[in-house]
């Protein structure tokens, strides 16, 4: 996980790899994994990877983080409505996890619902005032050298920052 966070995705996806090669059950490890490959441009990958988790620990606690790789995933893979109803449930289990926040403020742009976008977006802002999502941005595009991830991630970032 560390390496992914600090932008080190093929060695993260090694380690994944390794460690899922010595104890598959790993659940955490599964999920992780997914969204890696997601910012490999892989995001494919990320739906079954959690589904995966979440049948190895149906009462783990992370649930909101998975539900968000999920959904960010599909977001990614223009999937709009999954990824609706993926950020929604991340955020029934957290309201105040910001990144699922964030993403749906965007997806809830691209489909239309410009209200309901703008009123997730004033959440977002009412609970991070001193991250602005120009800021969320500068941690999202730099995090993948991949041409896919940076093309389906930045046009989100276009929307946000427009609500």
């Amino acid at each position: 996980m560390l390496y992914s966070a600090a932008g080190q995705l093929q060695e993260a996806a090694q380690a994944f790899e390794q460690s899922l090669a010595l104890n598959d059950a790993l659940a955490a490890t599964h999920a992780f994994c997914g969204y890696n490959a997601a910012l490999l441009g892989r995001a494919w990958e990320t739906l079954p990877a959690v589904e995966r988790a979440m049948r190895l620990d149906s009462t783990d606690g992370r649930h909101s983080t998975w539900f968000y790789f999920a959904g960010f995933a599909e977001l990614l893979l223009g999937r709009t409505e999954a990824a609706i109803a993926l950020l929604r449930k991340s955020l029934e289990l957290n309201a105040s996890f910001g990144s699922a926040q964030l993403f749906l403020s965007g997806t809830l742009s691209l489909t239309g619902r410009h209200s309901e976008a703008v009123l997730m977006a004033e959440s977002f802002r009412r609970q991070y005032a001193e991250y602005p999502a120009r800021a969320f941005q500068r941690l999202w595009l730099p995090r993948s050298a991949s041409s896919v991830y940076r093309a389906q991630v930045y046009p989100l970032f276009e929307r946000i920052s427009h609500l």
